[in-house]
């Protein structure tokens, strides 16, 4: 929402021309910080890309692990 936008809102409310030209200065700031916020607080493709590498990462040794416990189960119940 614009500035100019917020001023006619709030001068239609019959605010005073300063008072009302404060409040909308502050709020069109206080927008700004919160899309400048979110910007930063969104993932990129690359995060995404690096998160997947990870999660596949972790998988294989999860594999890994459960195979070897498999293998070493199947060697104690069974003695081979």
């Amino acid at each position: 929402m614009s500035t100019t936008k917020i001023l006619s809102i709030l001068e239609a409310a019959q605010i005073e021309p300063p008072k009302a030209r404060a409040i909308a200065e502050s709020l069109e700031i206080a927008f700004r910080e919160h899309e400048q916020d979110l910007t930063t607080r969104l993932m990129t493709k690359q995060d995404g890309a690096d998160i997947k590498a990870e999660i596949i990462k972790w998988m294989f040794l999860f594999w890994i692990g459960q195979i070897a416990i498999l293998i070493a189960a199947a060697k104690f119940l069974f003695g081979t």
